[in-house]
C-alpha cells in the first residue's frame, strides 16, 4: 500500500511544544505517516508527500525535493503562501493559506491552489507522540505532561513585522463540537498543562464557551492575548477557568503599538487575579549596533520589566518577512543563506559576526539579569526552582560559556 508522507521543513523542534499543523491536514487512514526526520523515501512506495515549510526549512526542502519525484510533492505553510513562485519548480501543487482537507485541496485544478478548511476532524494524534511536547514555562517540571490546542486560525490585525495575517488575514474559528472532541481525546494523557495556540484567543466572541470546554481538561492553561482585550470580566473569567499564564507581546519597546496602550493595566489585572504574565519582546539588531545603543535599549527594557513584573520574558530578534510592511526596509540585508537563521534567536541582520555574537549574548544576558535579580526574587517569584524555565536558562548559560563571553559580561558567570 502506498503511503502519504507528512513532513515539516525544518523538522519540528519538540522542545517548542508545537504539534505540527500538518497533522490537521493529513487524511484519515492507515496509509498515512508523519516523519520527524525529513529522510529520503522510496518514491515507488509513496502516493504523495505533504510538506509544510517555514522559511528556516527552505534550503533543506529544496535539497530534499531534488531527490524525489516532483509530481508527488505537495507544499504548504507560511513560506509557500508568502513566496509561492519559488516553490513551483519543486512541487506539483503549492497550497496557499490554511488547509485541513488534503484531498479536497489537492484535487483542485492548477499548480497553485487555495487551501480548503472545513473543520471536520481533530489532528492526527495517532501519528505523533504527545509526550514529546515539552514546554519551557514557569513551574513546569521536566516530566510534567503538556499538550496544546488551537481553536482558531488567523489574525485580522496587520502589525508591520508579522507574517501571520499573510497566511490567514481573517479569524477562522473551529466549531465548539470539534474542540470538545479534541479535549475529550486529550484527557487520556492527563496533562498538567495545555497551551492554547490561537494567535489571540480572546478575540473570538465566544472565547468563554471555548475556555469552559478546555478547562474541563483540568490542566493549567496558558494562551496568547492582546492587552487591549483584557478587562476585569475577562480576566476574572480566565482565573475561574484554570488560566495560569497569559502571553502578551511587548514587542519593540522603541515603537508604540496601539494594542499595548493598556498593557500596564492588563498586567496589573492579571497579577491581581494571580495569573502569570509572559512578555515577548523584539530586538532590532540595527537599533543596538554599538554598545551604547545596546545599553540604552536594554536599560529601557529592564525598566519595563520592573514596572510590569512579568513571570516570564522571551526575546526575539527582528525577522523581516516577505510581504510584511517592513520587508522593503530590510530585503537588501537578507540573503538565501540567512533563511536558515530565521529562528528569532539569530541577529542575522547584523553582518559583522563579532557584533552579532555580542548581540546574541546580550539577549540572553539581560533576561538572565532580570530572572536572577533581587527584584525578581522579592517581587515576582523564585527563579531557582529547577523548572523548565530555570533549566533552559542554565543550558543557555553553559552554551555561551563554552562559546566565550563578550568582554564586560563576566559577572553573569558568578550566578
Amino acid at each position: 500500500m502506498k503511503k502519504i508522507i507528512g513532513m515539516t521543513f525544518p523538522r519540528q523542534d519538540v522542545t517548542l511544544g508545537l504539534e505540527p499543523s500538518l497533522l490537521t491536514v493529513l487524511p484519515e487512514g492507515d496509509n498515512v505517516m508523519y516523519s520527524m526526520e525529513n529522510k529520503d523515501f522510496d518514491d515507488n512506495k509513496v502516493e504523495k508527500y505533504a510538506c509544510s515549510i517555514y522559511i528556516t526549512g527552505m534550503n533543506e526542502f529544496k535539497k530534499w525535493a531534488l531527490k524525489h519525484d516532483k509530481s508527488k510533492i505537495i507544499v504548504g505553510g507560511y513560506e509557500p503562501t508568502i513566496n509561492t513562485e519559488e516553490f513551483l519548480p519543486y512541487a506539483s501543487k503549492v497550497i496557499v493559506g490554511p488547509c485541513d482537507d488534503f484531498y479536497a485541496t489537492i484535487n483542485q485544478e492548477g499548480d497553485v491552489v487555495k487551501g480548503i478548511t472545513n473543520y471536520n476532524k481533530i489532528p492526527r494524534y495517532d501519528l505523533y507522540d504527545i509526550r514529546n511536547n515539552q514546554q519551557i514555562i514557569p513551574d513546569k517540571l521536566k516530566d510534567d505532561v503538556c499538550t496544546s490546542i488551537n481553536t482558531s486560525q488567523g489574525c485580522p490585525f496587520n502589525c508591520d513585522f508579522c507574517c501571520s495575517p499573510l497566511m490567514c488575514d481573517k479569524l477562522m474559528s473551529k466549531p465548539i463540537k470539534l474542540i470538545k472532541e479534541e479535549i475529550n481525546y486529550l484527557k487520556q494523557y492527563n496533562p498538567k498543562y495545555i497551551f492554547i495556540r490561537d494567535e489571540n484567543f480572546p478575540l473570538q466572541k465566544d472565547f468563554k464557551k471555548r475556555l469552559e470546554v478546555i478547562s474541563s481538561l483540568d490542566a493549567k492553561i496558558y494562551l496568547f492575548a492582546s492587552a487591549n482585550l483584557l478587562n476585569v470580566d475577562t480576566v476574572e473569567f480566565m482565573k475561574l477557568h484554570n488560566v495560569y499564564m497569559v502571553c502578551l507581546g511587548l514587542e519593540d519597546i522603541t515603537v508604540n503599538y496601539a494594542k499595548n496602550k493598556e498593557l500596564d493595566k492588563a498586567c496589573d489585572l492579571l497579577h491581581e487575579n494571580d495569573i502569570m504574565t509572559y512578555l515577548s519582546f523584539i530586538v532590532n539588531p540595527l537599533k543596538v549596533h554599538n554598545e551604547e545603543e545596546s545599553r540604552d535599549f536594554y536599560d529601557r527594557l529592564l525598566e519595563r520589566f520592573y514596572e510590569l513584573k512579568p513571570e516570564m520574558v522571551c526575546g526575539n530578534f527582528l525577522m523581516p518577512f516577505r510581504g510584511t510592511k517592513i520587508w522593503d526596509q530590510y530585503k537588501d540585508l537578507v540573503s538565501t543563506d540567512d533563511y536558515d537563521l530565521y529562528t528569532s534567536k539569530s541577529a542575522f541582520l547584523e553582518k559583522d559576526l563579532e557584533i552579532r555574537k555580542r548581540m546574541e549574548y546580550e539577549m540572553f544576558y539581560y533576561q538572565w539579569e532580570y530572572y536572577t535579580s533581587k527584584f525578581y526574587q522579592d517581587n515576582v517569584r523564585d527563579f531557582f526552582k529547577e523548572d523548565t524555565l530555570h533549566l533552559r536558562f542554565l543550558e543557555l548559560k553553559e552554551k555561551f560559556e563554552k562559546k566565550g563571553i563578550p568582554l564586560g559580561y563576566q559577572k553573569c558567570l558568578r550566578r
